[in-house]
């Protein structure tokens, strides 16, 4: 029975998601989302970068080890003096770091984790395996290699060691699930695609090359203004004309061939979340969409803003209620009648979430044929914002903007704050009417002197798609 108390005190320990709450409050993204897709050290360190993912690991290692002594001073008094409970407690903690329940078992690899309980099992097996792990990633720089070497050296150590059957047999368990979680960093070492640790990726589509005095992208739209000033800085927002984006195009027909003969290093991009979702047939036809009686009942009280309708029709509404739930957007309009009793607005969308703010109806000004349709919030706006970031070779971010303000869905490089984009594209240059400028560039074109670095000059990595 202890064993069972021993993995449900890991486990609880192990859901403890340092790097997936970490991403959260540091950047307001949710790590998984990028990289390798996993909420450990390495992402973590790929993402935000190397300070916080040696925060993230000493935070999971410490989750280990912590796990380990509260089941073995808890549970040592019925089993006898032995490392067992905190045995069964570690492999509890990396069962609950790979797979938390509460993030639809999505999690880490379980390393660091594993790590910890090394650490707590044997400090001379753990500095033996740290230190060929450490040399490991020197010389052939895969952090994956390094940690699947780990897996088969620590139940040998073990065994060497002297250490029970029961201590061999769990470590070697272990093993196989790291094996298991690495599945996808076997393929790609044998494909030799697997990115090396502190490297930066090639990129996968060539601009044609810029002379530096080379006239601007475009000009700007009608009543926007080219240029705006930020943080001390002088930024030019140049939108970017495309053909009429339908199902038909992918992210690489869409934007590509327009964005890339223009793109320079130190630039930003930004693209309409609309535009994303066209290429994603996130687009439907009015006809096709048959509204309930609650959608219609529903729409009638939305406030129209000059922004767009957004839910203020029928149709809009009924595709809300199947992105969001029928639950949350009843709650969403309770919470928002509150809202307005304190004359604040803007509490039904925080509630109903993304998915709901990117509902898009079709307006007088939209352009044919999607006046006749509704558009929904992109699928996976941040892998669709790191895969034309490796394609360009600069920062990509996918936005929401308007004339009231801009949300941004998705990025590339979290370590650019939104507020950044929210600043340089707070008047919405790429227009809201028949412009069909569904992109844009935002390029540095002065500087005035300053010991403070702005956002824009943070420095960031190349992302690799999910």
């Amino acid at each position: 029975m202890y064993v069972l108390f021993a993995l449900l005190i890991g486990y609880a320990f192990g859901c403890i998601q340092n790097g997936y709450f970490l991403s959260k409050k540091v950047a307001g993204i949710d790590v998984r989302d990028y990289g390798s897709g996993g909420a450990g050290m390495t992402n973590v360190t790929r993402v935000l970068g190397f300070r916080w993912g040696v925060i993230v690991l000493f935070a999971d290692i410490a989750k280990a080890v912590l796990a380990f002594l509260l089941a073995t001073a808890l549970l040592n008094c019925r089993c006898g003096d032995c490392l067992h409970p905190g045995l069964y407690a570690g492999l509890g903690v990396i069962l609950g770091h790979n797979f938390p329940f509460y993030l639809r078992f999505r999690g880490g690899k379980g390393v660091a984790s594993t790590i910890g309980l090394m650490f707590a099992l044997d400090w001379r097996v753990a500095l033996i395996i740290a230190g060929i792990m450490i040399v490991t990633i020197l010389v052939v720089r895969y952090i994956s290699v390094a940690s699947l070497l780990m897996s088969l050296l620590i139940p040998v150590g073990m065994a060497v060691f002297g250490h029970s059957w029961q201590v061999v047999a769990v470590t070697s368990a272990l093993g196989a699930l790291a094996w298991f979680m690495h599945r996808g960093n076997i393929m790609r070492l044998i494909r030799g695609n697997e990115d090396k640790f502190m490297s930066k990726k090639k990129l996968a589509y060539t601009a044609p090359p810029l002379d530096s005095n080379d006239p601007a992208p475009s000009e700007p739209n009608e009543n926007k203004s080219l240029e705006i000033e930020h943080a001390g800085e002088q930024y030019a927002r140049y939108p970017i004309r495309t053909h009429i984006i339908t199902n038909e195009d992918t992210l690489d027909t869409a934007f590509l061939p327009h964005l890339a003969p223009h793109v320079r290093d130190g630039d930003f991009v930004f693209i309409s979340e609309r535009a994303v979702a066209c290429t994603q047939s996130r687009a439907i036809k009015l006809i096709d969409i048959k509204p309930r009686k609650l959608a219609i009942t529903l729409s009638k009280y939305v406030q129209k803003t000059p922004a767009g309708i957004g839910l203020g029709i029928p149709e809009t509404m009924e595709m809300a209620l199947r992105e969001c739930g029928t639950p949350r957007i009843l709650f969403a309009a309770a919470i928002s009648v509150i809202g307005k009793l304190f004359r604040r607005r803007g509490w039904f969308y925080i509630v109903a979430g993304a998915k709901a703010r990117g509902i898009d109806g079709p307006c007088d000004n939209t352009i044919p044929p999607y006046n006749e349709y509704v558009v929904l919030a992109p699928d996976k706006p941040a892998k669709a914002a790191i895969y034309l970031s490796q394609k360009l070779g600069v920062p990509v971010s996918i936005v929401d903007a308007n004339d009231l303000g801009m949300n941004q869905m998705g990025t590339s490089h979290p370590r650019i704050k939104e507020a950044f984009y929210a600043a340089i594209l707070r008047d919405n240059p790429l227009g809201q009417s028949g412009e069909q400028t569904p992109c844009g560039i935002i390029r540095k074109v002065s500087a005035k002197q300053t010991t403070q670095p702005t956002p824009a000059e943070q420095s960031v990595e190349e992302q690799k798609p999910n």
